[in-house]
């Protein structure tokens, strides 16, 4: 069981700075650990359920700030998002876990309820990029919706990608121009040449209008833009996006995130009152 609660916490601790909802400069956390679990066809009121009851535990028990988000295109996934500032603290952070019995005993036992739901669940390990992007972090305050967007490099041609990700964080920063991306490469748990690349937005609308974004780049001189497409033909090989929403019954948000946005949070644990008892 020792494995299993591991396992489990580590998909779901996050240190708080690194996910501070801010606009004042916060720094994307340096390593993020990103839990996929893709959920079978029909069986997502239950898996939703026994997540909800992962949720109320970890509030319960005063643990970690988390937030997990649902996919809204594309297949039917939940990703665990988790940073950490050094490889080190992400192992040093499951120790307060091992150290809770109660909290243990639940884990391990929601763990197993909801294993035959998903079906090849993996985490990969990804490394912030600020040099190819340039975001004041993960988690904006009011971000409700993500567009994930996974670039696969060709092999051989990566300085060529990195390249052009620099030009356009490059033009767009000499303009004052927003770039509202936070670009990771994977370390482990998928091949090397992939690229995540996680944008933050409002409304549902403005996820969905930002995807025009990707293949428009306007802002852009015919020079910069004639070199841009010379270096992504080469380079990229496959690129795909889909959107997520913030699901708040299934995450255990801090306090301040609340406070930026209580409306949204309404069905989160910490706002959730508890049932009468029965007489």
């Amino acid at each position: 069981m020792r494995s299993l609660l591991l396992a489990f916490a580590l998909v779901f601790v996050s240190l708080y700075p690194a996910f501070a909802q801010s606009d004042s400069g916060t720094t994307p956390p340096a390593v993020l650990q990103v839990r996929r679990e893709p959920v079978k066809p029909g069986k997502l009121a239950e898996y939703t359920r026994i997540e909800a009851q992962a949720a109320q535990a970890c509030y319960r028990a005063n643990t970690w700030p988390y937030f997990t988000i649902q996919s809204v295109t594309g297949p039917q996934e939940v990703w665990f998002v988790s940073g950490f500032e050094t490889y080190a603290s992400m192992e040093r952070s499951a120790e307060p876990f091992l150290r809770n019995a109660h909290l243990a005993q639940e884990l391990d036992r929601l763990a197993e309820a909801k294993s035959n739901l998903v079906t090849e669940p993996r985490t990969v390990f990804l490394r912030y990029r600020e040099d190819l992007g340039h975001n004041h972090g993960l988690a904006h305050a009011g971000a409700r919706f993500f567009t994930v967007t996974w670039v696969t490099v060709n092999p051989g041609h990566k300085r060529e990608f990195e390249e052009s990700q620099q030009m356009i964080r490059g033009v767009r920063e000499r303009a004052g121009a927003s770039d509202n991306r936070v670009v990771y490469q994977v370390t482990s748990g998928m091949p090397g040449n992939v690229y995540l690349i996680f944008s933050p937005y409002h409304s549902f609308l403005a996820a969905t209008q930002s995807l025009d974004e990707l293949l428009d780049h306007d802002d852009l001189d015919d020079g910069v833009r004639g070199r841009l497409h010379e270096l992504t033909s080469v380079s990229v090989a496959s690129v795909e996006t889909m959107i997520f929403a913030v699901s708040p019954p299934l995450s255990n948000p801090a306090g301040e995130w609340i406070a930026d946005d209580p409306e949204f949070w309404r069905s989160s644990p910490p706002l959730q009152r508890p049932a009468p008892a029965k007489k």
